[in-house]
């Protein structure tokens, strides 16, 4: 005999699943009464579900393998819908699970109860809720691969309190390995050769599925190859591109006026597992250009010409296309077409060269600002960050000075949230420094996001994961002042920004760490910022240094 809880962890130890990240709740007890023996799986326990989902998505984007996180029933689904957002935008294969009220009461309200297939379906690939015993290691077999299947993203089971409790007569399907990864036709990578090679001005555009394909060595290559410049894509969550290559444009602003004036550069612009484009807000113009030929690669058909109309589409595995069009074009250049590359690499390198040199002057001009200056912050904590380091970024509103002045090359060394949800960066570090229990994991998150999910901290003492956790605060929430402003309305006019100021009283954030744990420092000096970053790594502890920034829109 066989009950589902046992064919719950069977499936998810058997599926490579390492942890379970959960907020235990009365309909999930028989999870937590199987965990008294060996189940292979460890229980990393958070105080709220909306840690429990950004350790889970964390763990996943650092592994790139399914991870597993349990939530209570639909008050606490609700409280990981956030997280389950983000983990759709981001790509994250997560399964999640909810325990269900008994069926046999569902017919008289009970409390806690809801419709929890209906309440996961927008946010999840899958979602499913088991009626039998037997149904369990199907559906948590089926949620494993449609996870792990590209494009990757979460899935969901519900499991009835009385389904997960008996016992049964079923076996549990056995794992079975399926390769996803193919590449796109011959005919295809050789027409987007051909444009590329006879273009004057290419532009790359990197999206996040290209760190999962693990294909930023091919598209350096790609790049090299072409002489193009790359650029990511607006609100990435990964290192898409190395941030000390020459060719490297940075980041594209969130906006459809800062997308254009990229795309305008560009004569052909080559968009690699891109999104393309989600609008943040309303805008007048086209992201995308009259006279820019597009060519597109994506493991999504979805993604795919979904707006913007294409002259080369092409669905498949981003590494295998980036390697096959980097030797297609090697293949094709003239020699008057290898000098024009070659040139245009010299320049670029130049002129990033310039660009560098500015943006150290404005750091330097700054030094001594106090409050300190946000670009100042960002510079200091770049220059504590050590090679092999993951960086986790929730710092909002200094997300493009943090990014400006990191210099990043290892591919999976830099994840941020995609979906917008505030309260990522905390719990995600959790999971990413749980993947990666040999690197240094610094999270630097703002004050405003901080208070989301500070339950973080708690998990990070209990189990004993040295996150450096680097708080920026501005007391605001200043990305909204900054719309306001933007707005140009009665706000902005009188200077005053109702619910958007984090005071009266402060928040002392050393003593909530150390309510939780976490050893924690405050520093109001730039130079003081690196050694207590390198301190706190060096101490192998869990640790929290608030870094008093100036909140002036100036």
């Amino acid at each position: 005999m066989t009950t589902a809880r046992e064919a719950f962890f069977e499936v998810a130890r058997s599926e490579g699943a390492r942890y379970l990240f959960t907020n235990p709740g009365t309909t999930e007890l028989p999870i937590f009464d199987e965990l008294v023996d060996d189940t292979g799986i460890e229980l990393i326990l958070c105080l709220q579900e909306g840690v429990a989902m950004g350790a889970a998505d964390g763990y996943a984007a650092a592994t790139g393998r399914p991870s597993l996180v349990n939530l209570h029933i639909a008050p606490g689904l609700a409280n990981g819908l956030c997280g389950m957002y983000n983990a759709m935008w981001g790509r994250s294969p997560v399964v999640v699970t909810a325990g269900q009220q008994d069926t046999r009461q569902l017919v008289l309200d009970p409390m806690l109860a809801g419709d929890l297939v209906g309440m996961a379906a927008p946010f999840s690939k899958w979602s499913y809720e088991c009626r039998r015993p037997e149904e369990v290691g199907v559906a948590m077999r089926r949620a494993f691969q449609f996870a792990a299947a590209p494009p990757q993203g979460p899935t969901f089971v519900s499991i009835p309190w009385d389904v997960f409790d008996q016992d049964a007569d079923f076996e549990v399907p056995a794992r079975s390995e399926i390769d996803h990864a193919s590449p796109p036709s011959k005919s295809a990578i050789e027409a987007a050769a051909r444009l590329l090679a006879a273009a004057e001005r290419p532009v790359i555009v990197a999206g996040d599925a290209v760190a999962r394909a693990g294909a930023v060595p091919d598209l350096v290559r790609l790049a090299e190859t072409c002489g193009a410049r790359v650029a990511a894509e607006p609100i990435a969550g990964r290192l898409v591109f190395p941030t000390d290559h020459p060719l490297w444009a940075g980041t594209m602003l969130p906006n459809h006026a800062g997308i254009r004036a990229v795309l305008e550069q560009a004569d052909v612009a080559l968009l690699a597992g891109v999104v393309a484009f989600s609008p943040l807000m309303p805008a007048p113009v086209s992201p995308v250009p009259p006279g820019v030929t597009l060519i597109q690669i994506d493991e999504d058909p979805y993604e795919i010409a979904k707006t913007y109309p294409v002259e080369v589409g092409m669905r498949g595995d981003l590494r295998a296309a980036a390697a096959m069009i980097a030797d297609t074009v090697a293949a094709s250049l003239s020699p008057a077409q290898q000098g024009a590359v070659g040139a245009r690499v010299a320049r670029y390198t130049a002129e990033r060269e310039a660009a560098i040199a500015g943006l150290q002057s404005a750091i330097d001009a700054a030094r001594d600002a106090k409050p300190i200056k946000p670009i100042v912050a960002c510079a200091e904590i770049a220059g504590a960050i050590e090679p092999g380091t993951c960086v986790v970024d929730e710092s909002v509103t200094a997300t493009l000075a943090l990014r400006g002045t990191l210099t990043l090359g290892e591919p999976g060394s830099y994840f941020f949230t995609r979906g917008g949800g505030l309260g990522f960066g905390l719990p995600a570090s959790i999971g990413v420094k749980l993947a990666r229990p040999d690197q240094p994991v610094v999270a630097v998150v703002g004050d405003g996001t901080t208070l989301y999910t500070p339950q973080a901290l708690w998990t990070m003492a209990h189990h004993d994961v040295p996150v450096v956790a680097v708080v920026l605060n501005n007391a605001s929430y200043l990305i909204l002042k900054a719309g306001m402003i933007t707005m140009a309305g009665k706000a902005a006019k009188a200077g005053e920004f109702p619910g958007m100021d984090l005071t009266d009283p402060p928040v002392d954030f050393p003593a909530l760490a150390a309510s939780f744990g976490v050893a924690a420092e405050r520093v109001e000096v730039a130079a003081d910022i690196a050694p207590a970053i390198r301190a706190a790594v060096a101490s192998g502890k869990p640790a929290l240094i608030e870094v008093v920034v100036d909140g002036s829109l100036g």
